[in-house]
């Protein structure tokens, strides 16, 4: 996940911003402007190329500054995606982002009268056009930027460009500051994008427990996953693994995972293909809690759970579990998705799986494995 592989230099939350640099100080200062530069606009201030590579599927810039890029309205930052996952159709980008105190004005965390904001793009390479994420449910696409201190900038992850954008291949990402006021300033901390697996030399093990879940197939035609659990049924996942969960849930829970799946109170353990590659996990999953009765919050029988999800692969030959998905927050309903670094990928025998959940109760209504071929 994004942060993952950030610099060791963090600030304390009481640390001042006094010394976040000017634009051109901070390009010149790291040596992040390129040639390339001249292929973009003159909105952007500097190019990012040469990517942290996470896994098989996604990759990840770290902004080499603990307090971030300053991005200024009309300003933008180019990030370069490698040539050999260009050709890639784009699952999720992740944007890594905050205000500066500096530049609070009167107003709270949530509502900011000089609010910041940014607008990711990516570059379709079959089209050279720049196409803007949409959020499926219709809100605006642009992300407010919190004033948040330098050690906590926010991860908004934009997801489901699939199905509201269309099977973009890109080349690069373009990150624009898009707030109207001199206090409308972004600090930019990293860009994660993620990719689907390749079509071509990848099988997949999949496993659904609550009728109706249905993950995205693109050969299909299916651009959307689908879930038969969630705010929609009001908290109510039938059938699905519940994990890290306190006292008895009013629907009927999986109490046999099938083949190969072992659950305990707080994690859920599947047994991996050994000798192969392992590309992907995606994790159907929700955390609305059900009620007896109407929550005067919600005005449904329902509460909004914070519960986190782990993934990772437990070493048989060393007990260790290499996590790959960190304490990822955990949605009404939704699919989560990572892959393993690709040095770590290969699967040996008796290595497996481990979804885990903490501080809430999490219901996985499915999970799907992709394996390489190759």
């Amino acid at each position: 996940m994004l942060g993952e592989h950030t610099n060791t230099g963090v600030l304390d939350k009481d640390d001042s911003d006094e010394v976040v640099t000017t634009h051109k100080e901070s390009v010149d200062e790291y040596g992040v402007a390129t040639p390339e530069q001249a292929e973009y606009d003159d909105a952007v201030d500097a190019v990012f190329e040469h990517p942290h590579r996470v896994s098989d599927t996604t990759i990840e810039f770290t902004i080499d500054d603990p307090h971030g890029l300053e991005l200024r309205p009309g300003r933008a930052l180019a990030f370069v995606v490698p040539e050999d996952m260009a050709g890639r159709v784009v699952r999720d980008v992740t944007l890594r982002h905050r205000k500066a105190e500096k530049y609070r004005v009167e107003g709270s965390k949530d509502y900011d009268p000089q609010g910041a904001y940014s607008r990711v793009e990516v570059h379709d390479d079959e089209t050279g056009e720049w196409r803007g994420w949409r959020d499926p449910k219709g809100y605006n696409p642009d992300k407010y930027a919190e004033w948040r201190p330098a050690s906590d900038p926010e991860n908004e992850v934009l997801h489901d460009w699939l199905a509201t954008v269309g099977a973009i291949k890109t080349d690069a990402v373009k990150v624009t500051s898009v707030g109207t006021s001199e206090n409308s300033v972004v600090q930019v901390h990293g860009v994660e994008v993620t990719f689907f697996p390749e079509l071509e030399g990848v099988h997949y093990a999949e496993q659904v427990f609550t009728p109706g879940t249905e993950f995205i197939d693109i050969e299909a035609g299916r651009l959307l996953p689908r879930y038969g659990g969630g705010s929609h049924t009001q908290g109510v996942y039938e059938g699905a693994v519940a994990l890290n969960q306190y006292g008895h849930a009013d629907f009927e829970t999986c109490t046999d995972p099938g083949e190969g799946v072992e659950v305990g109170t707080e994690s859920m353990r599947i047994d991996l293909q050994v000798g192969a590659k392992l590309v992907q996990v995606e994790v159907a999953v929700g955390d609305t809690e059900h009620l007896s009765e109407v929550n005067p919050k919600t005005g449904k029988p329902t509460r909004l759970g914070w519960a986190k999800l782990s993934v990772g692969i437990e070493r048989a030959e060393t007990g260790q579990v290499d996590w790959f998905i960190k304490r990822a927050n955990v949605p009404p309903q939704g699919v989560i998705a990572g892959g393993p670094e690709i040095d770590i990928s290969d699967i040996q025998e008796g290595d497996r799986l481990v979804i885990r959940s903490s501080d809430d109760a999490s219901y996985v209504m499915g999970y799907r494995l992709a394996y390489s071929d190759k």
